[in-house]
This record gives structure tokens, C-alpha cells and sequence, in this order.
């Protein structure tokens, strides 16, 4: 440890601590104008300088590590002085027009420039007068604002590493710009404007909306994908303005993605109704709250004394939370008396490798997943590995993704190659002399290898349970889709499997129950089932059953097919918990009401309506879990990690299978800015992707003669289907990507997640 003194306060730091971060400790402040704790120092703004005693000049406090016994002085008329200098030259070309200016009252220069008391600039002001760009959907950019800091272009290049900006000529010309002065062409993270000092790139979605001080704030999770980012609500009268990072809390390290940060609007959708909704005569007519519950709970009577327990089946979303998820498998398994429990998410993989594993791995493989687009906070931290010099990071997918850029090697493969491909790496680390074969020592010998892969890919999983007996030290990463997915598979919401994973008897699944008439009602927690190609050839057979009844934020497809609707809170309207893809389990925080209840409402009144007693509370429902639930027994509700009893289920096996006889194959694409169909209720979002579209390479775009934009039937078998075209060099030659879960891809990839289909430019 090193003792060094700041302004007469005495502290001990680690070796290579800089005097910034001594100075934090300490109590001391310094102020900062480029720095960023996320972020490598830079130095550029001088803002931090400071005197050391001893040294003839100035030190930079972000960049300068503290030496033994090192003395420090942060606060003098010199330093005052330059300061305010080093201000005051920043407002020469600055705009001063802090009343239109959307970061007014959380602008940093704004700030500094009081706390030097700079009341007026003695150089010649000459603000700058160039165009506001609006070509990023998401990001307003006013380089006119800019004090080159440059912030938004080491974010974007030494964490999100796509380098979409950077620093534009030399000396006065300097500005932040793309290359080319082209439109921008990045993943649309918002990471650049989060780190903005001032009001150089605003948030376009919340653009002149409202004022920061009158905003309230509410610490909670997204409810969007798997990674368990914590995001912070801001809101006024219930209406959610912006969600934005705090780079002090949670495991994202202050890190959003596109839907994360910009997907909010559908919480304040005016599509959202508010009244639940009843089928009568084949037509949906509004009622009251108590009116639908005693609906639902009559014709479940009704059922269960007409056709015993076991026709009553329960369908549990993973946008529910945890206590949602238990209540539900509860409602089932001790109230109705059945063991008909359902969910769309898998207990064959459990996690076990977390963020930190990731970004201290020396050897990363990331196989048959698009990372970036699928948890997008966790593909920054495999891009953090992949940056290190210590460190290879080697991906196997059908087409380019961003992690090229970082990858030691990328192996793009067609999807019959990928396994066979997959197969030799197996092959290799047994010792087989191939191509792989110094990626199989590497990754054998390794002190943290890890793995990441698709859960939800059977074959992906065999793999996957083989790396785990080959490699002894591999840390598995199954990458689970949604924000609870790993959470209501630990609340029992899977066949056969109560919570905690202790099994239990298993019933018929659920498609056999819907095909053969078995299920009578259907209670539908969160799941939009209509968009599920493997549903696609019996989803209309819910018109047949006697009560289905689906929650929903929105009167989604699967609404449209039942018989009670209940609309329902989002993540951002109600308290529990989440468990991320690490098997962390994370506290959600109420921040708005939109005058709609929670699922956990709906579930405590159909139990109470049941005759069983429990009440509307979050933490009498958390004393049940942890009293049937052993993982979650003494858990930390706000940070734990649940210790899972395997990570792979024993006797996995399946086998690669393309089905057709087309010209092109079709493999399943990462969706696109969206998680699932709910976030598609997102204006802003699907402003930018708001439909499947169809990504091919420019050579086959040539060959069928079609441009972007253009329509394209894709033909299997004997069905046609007709989607918009997304030319793209990335995709190889020969192959065509899609993505699942729109009601539009839902009939072609029933036929199987692999296809081989021809392409005929629509007409």
C-alpha cells in the first residue's frame, strides 16, 4: 500500500491508483470534465490538474499515478484561476443556449462554470452555427455543444467497439463526427450520449419533454432480456420520460442497450387498454376488474367439477416476476390440484458463469449466438475480453457479428457446416490432429475458459455438456433469452419440476394437451403463444377451449384468441424480483402507475376467490418461497446468486437436421433491437425495426435482382411467404437470416429452425 496525502488528508491506495481516485477516497473532490470512470484516462480537458509538492509542473489528477508519500494540492488561486481560464475558452464557440437545451440542469460545463464563478468570458465569443443532425434515429447531435472531450468516441470504441465516431481534423477544426461525414452506423446502444458532459448528443425519444428537476427517480431492473441491467425511471404523474444508467449501480456498470434504454415508450403506449375485456357472441366488450375475476374463477369451478383438475392448464411468461412465477405454479399445483405447469423456457441448462467470468477469461468461445443482439449488455463483456491482450476470444456463427472486430478468430460457417465444424472441435480437444487443434490445446489448458452459447438449441447444448467433461475448468454461459427466464423455471413454472427443480410427477405437454382436447382452460400469464412457430399449426385451437384467459400489457395476438383478457402492470409498475441469466436475483422497484394491477394481484385474487389466504405483499410472498423453495432459502433478494445443483442435465442428445430442398438456407436471426413481441409495442423502436425482414448478401441481392427495401417470396415446398429485403454483406453467399417470434415468421419456421428454401423476387 502507498500513503499519500490530499490537501492534509491522509490516505492508503493501492499501487497504480491514480490521484484521482486517491482524491475520492479521501473525501476530496476534483473536478472533472473528460474523465470517466468506465473509461481508460485521457487528460484532455485539464480541468483536473493539480500541484504536487516537489514537482515544477502541473499533473493531470485522471492520468497521474500517486507515489509513495506523494503530497497533493487540489485547491489554490492558481489552479482556480485555470480553471475558470480553461472554461471560459471552452465558451468561446460554445451556443449559450442553456433555455432550449435539453441537458439544462444536469449539464457538467454548466456546473464548472458556476463552481468558477465564471459570470463572463474576456475572450471573443464566436459560437458556432452548424446544422443539428438528425440521421441517428435515436440521438440528436449538435456538434455546435461539443467540448471534445472526447467521451462518445473512447465508449464507443473501447467498450461498445463498433468506432462509429471519432475525432474529425486537427486544432480549431476539430469536431466529433462519422467517417465521411456519412449518416450513422452503429447498434444504437445510446452509450455516447450517456457519457455526453453537456448537450452535444441528446436522447431524441425524450427530446423537449420535460426538465430534470421535475423528474423523479426510481432505481429498478429492465424487463426486457436476461442480463439483469439496472436502470433508473424517471417519471412525473405517472408518466415514464426517459430510463437511463447509473454508472454507480448495478452489474451493468452504467451500460444500456438500444431497448433497454430507448424502448420505455410502451409503458406510456395509448395502445395499452385499461379495462379487461370479456368475450361474448364472438365480440370483445369492456367490464370491471372484479367482474373478469369472478369470471375466470366460476368457469374454473365450473371446468375442474365438469372435467376434473388436470383440464386446467397454467402458461407462465418470463416477463413475470419471481413471486408472480411461484404464486402461479402455486394457484395449479395446491389449489386446482394439477400438475399442468407450463413455460416456453428450459431447465435443461442452469447458469453458471457470470459477467465477471466472462471479462477475465483468457479463452472465450462464443458458438452459434449473436451475442450483441441477443443480451447485448453481456456482449460488451465478452467485447471486453476479446480487447484484451491476455486474452482470445473465437466465435462460431453463420454470419459476421460485431464481435469480429475483437475476435482472435471468427469462424463463419453455413449452418450444415457449423456442426460438422463443431463436430472437428470435439475431435480436437480429445486430441485429434486438426484444424482446431491449437484452439482445443488453448482452450483445454486455459486457467478461465468459458463458453457461451444458445440454450434454447438442443444440439447447442450437447455441445456444450461435451466441453464441459473435456474441459475441466470451462465456466458454461447459457444465454437465456428473457429478463425472468431463468427465474420462473426456479419458481417450479416447468413440467415436471416444482420450484427449487425438485421434480415432481410430469403431466402431458402442453401441445399435446391444447391437440388433444385434454386442456379445457387455459390461464395465460404474460405469454404471447400466437407468435411461437411451434405453436403456429394448433393456436386457433384455443378457440376451442372453454375458458382462456391471458394477462397482458397489451391485447396481444394470443389475447385476440381468448375469451378474458386482464390487462396488466409492466416491469416498470410493480415490485419483486428478476433472476438474470447468472442465476442473480435482482429487486424490482415500483416507479409509475398506469391504473392497471399486477399479475401477482390478479393471482392473489383468484387464490382468495379459491379460499386460500395470502395477501397482496411482496415480502409474505418471498417468506413462501423461501419455505418451499431450497435455492432461494436465506437468498439475498437484492444481489444473491443461487447455487444451482447442475449445470447441463444428464442424456442430452439431438442431432443437427435441415429440412427442404431450396437453393438457400435459411437459419433464425437474432431479433433485431427487439426482446420478443412486447418490445415491438415500442414506437421507437420499430421506427427502425418494426417488421422481419428478410438479411441476404449483396452477390445473391445481384442475383435475384431485388434492392433494399425490395420484396422477396420465400418459397418452402408448396408455401410462399413475402418479406421485405435487408441486403447486407455480412450474411454469407448462399444462406438468408430471419428473425423468430413475429406472427409473420411463425408459419415458415414451424417447418424447423433450419430450412433450405428458394428466393424469387416478389412482383
Amino acid at each position: 500500500m502507498l500513503t499519500v496525502k490530499i490537501d492534509g488528508v491522509e490516505v492508503k491506495v493501492e499501487p497504480g491508483t491514480t490521484i484521482l481516485e486517491a482524491a475520492e477516497k479521501a473525501g476530496v473532490h476534483i473536478p472533472i470534465m473528460c474523465h470517466h470512470k468506465n473509461l481508460n484516462p485521457f487528460g484532455a480537458c485539464r480541468v483536473c490538474l493539480v500541484e504536487v509538492k516537489g514537482s515544477p509542473k502541473l499533473m493531470t489528477a485522471c492520468t497521474t499515478p500517486v507515489a509513495d508519500n506523494m503530497e497533493v494540492i487540489t485547491n489554490t488561486e492558481k489552479l482556480q484561476n485555470i480553471r475558470k481560464t480553461l472554461i471560459e475558452l471552452l465558451l468561446i464557440n460554445h451556443p449559450l443556449d442553456c433555455p432550449v437545451c435539453d441537458k439544462g440542469g444536469e449539464c457538467l460545463l454548466q456546473d464548472l462554470t458556476y463552481e468558477f464563478g465564471v459570470t463572463k468570458v474576456r475572450f471573443d465569443e464566436k459560437p458556432n452555427n452548424n446544422p443539428v443532425d438528425h440521421t441517428n434515429p435515436f440521438i440528436e447531435r449538435d456538434i455546435d455543444r461539443c467540448v471534445l472531450c472526447g467521451k462518445c468516441v473512447r465508449i464507443c470504441d473501447e467498450i461498445v467497439n463498433v468506432e462509429a465516431i471519432s475525432f474529425i481534423n486537427r486544432g480549431v477544426e476539430t469536431y466529433i463526427g462519422t467517417a465521411f461525414d456519412q449518416p450513422w452506423n452503429c447498434e444504437y446502444c445510446g452509450q455516447c450520449m450517456s457519457v455526453c458532459p453537456v448537450g452535444s448528443l441528446n436522447n431524441r425519444v425524450y427530446l423537449f419533454k420535460n426538465r430534470p428537476w421535475h423528474l423523479e427517480h426510481t432505481e429498478t431492473i429492465c424487463g426486457y432480456c436476461s442480463c439483469g441491467c439496472t436502470v433508473i425511471v424517471d417519471y412525473e404523474d405517472n408518466e415514464v420520460y426517459r430510463i437511463k444508467e447509473d454508472v454507480d449501480k448495478g452489474i451493468n456498470k452504467g451500460l444500456l442497450c438500444a431497448k433497454g434504454r430507448f424502448g420505455y415508450e410502451l409503458i406510456n403506449s395509448t395502445e395499452r387498454p385499461v379495462a379487461p375485456k370479456v368475450k361474448e357472441s364472438g365480440e370483445f366488450k369492456d367490464v370491471d376488474y372484479d367482474g373478469a375475476i369472478n369470471i375466470i374463477s366460476d368457469k374454473l369451478k365450473s371446468v375442474v367439477e365438469k372435467y376434473g383438475s388436470d383440464s386446467v392448464a397454467v402458461l407462465v411468461s418470463p416477463r413475470l416476476t419471481n413471486e408472480e412465477a411461484f404464486l402461479a405454479q402455486k394457484f395449479a399445483r395446491d389449489i386446482i390440484k394439477t400438475n399442468n405447469v407450463y413455460s416456453l423456457e428450459t431447465a435443461d441448462v442452469l447458469p453458471d458463469g457470470n459477467y465477471a467470468d466472462v471479462e477475465s477469461s483468457d479463452t472465450l468461445i462464443v458458438f452459434n449466438i449473436d451475442i450483441t443482439e441477443s443480451n447485448p449488455v453481456l456482449g460488451y463483456s465478452v467485447r471486453v475480453a476479446g480487447r484484451r491482450e491476455d486474452s482470445d476470444l473465437y466465435v462460431f456463427y453463420p454470419n459476421l457479428t460485431p464481435l469480429k472486430r475483437v475476435a482472435s478468430e471468427f469462424y463463419v460457417y453455413k449452418p450444415t457446416e457449423l456442426y460438422k465444424e463443431a463436430e472437428k472441435l470435439l475431435k480436437a480437444l480429445d486430441g485429434e490432429n486438426n484444424e482446431y487443434s491449437e484452439l482445443a490445446d488453448k482452450f483445454k489448458n486455459s486457467e478461465k475458459p468459458v463458453f457461451v452459447f444458445n440454450p434454447y438449441n438442443l444440439k447447442d447444448v450437447e455441445i456444450a455438456k461435451q466441453i464441459s467433461e473435456k474441459v475441466e475448468k470451462v465456466k458454461l454461459v447459457p444465454a437465456k433469452a428473457k429478463n425472468n427466464s431463468q427465474g420462473i423455471v426456479d419458481m417450479g413454472c416447468v413440467n415436471g419440476l416444482k420450484p427449487g427443480l425438485v421434480e415432481t410427477e410430469k403431466s402431458f405437454d402442453l401441445r399435446e394437451g391444447i391437440e388433444g382436447d385434454k386442456i379445457k382452460a387455459l390461464l395465460i400469464f404474460g405469454e404471447n403463444l400466437a407468435v411461437k412457430p411451434e405453436y403456429f399449426d394448433i393456436i386457433n385451437l384455443l378457440n376451442d377451449l372453454e375458458l382462456v384467459a391471458v394477462t397482458d400489457p397489451f391485447f396481444s395476438e394470443t389475447a385476440e384468441l381468448g375469451n378474458v383478457y386482464i390487462p396488466v402492470a409492466t416491469f416498470a409498475e410493480k415490485d419483486g424480483s428478476f433472476t438474470n441469466f447468472e442465476g442473480r436475483v435482482q429487486q424490482l422497484n415500483k416507479a409509475v402507475d398506469k391504473g392497471v394491477f399486477s399479475d401477482r394481484k390478479v393471482l392473489v385474487d383468484l387464490m382468495n376467490k379459491f379460499g386460500f389466504s395470502v395477501k397482496d405483499d411482496v415480502n409474505e410472498i418471498r417468506s413462501l418461497i423461501e419455505e418451499e423453495n431450497p435455492l432461494y432459502k436465506g437468498i439475498d433478494w437484492n444481489g444473491g446468486l443461487v447455487k444451482y445443483p447442475y449445470r447441463i442435465k444428464d442424456g442430452i442428445s439431438a442431432e443437427f437436421s435441415i429440412k427442404g430442398d431450396g437453393e438457400y438456407e435459411l437459419y433464425p436471426a437474432f431479433l433485431r433491437l427487439h426482446s420478443g413481441s412486447y418490445t415491438r409495442r415500442s414506437y421507437d423502436l420499430s421506427k427502425v425495426y418494426g417488421e422481419p425482414l428478410l438479411e441476404i448478401n449483396p452477390e445473391d441481392a445481384k442475383k435475384l435482382n431485388v434492392n433494399e427495401n425490395d420484396y422477396v417470396t420465400v418459397k418452402f415446398g408448396k408455401d410462399s411467404y413475402k418479406f421485405r429485403v435487408n441486403i447486407d454483406k455480412k450474411i454469407p453467399a448462399g444462406t438468408a437470416a430471419l428473425p423468430k417470434d413475429f406472427k409473420e415468421t411463425a408459419p415458415l419456421f414451424f417447418e424447423g429452425s433450419y430450412l433450405k428454401v428458394d428466393l424469387i423476387k416478389h412482383i
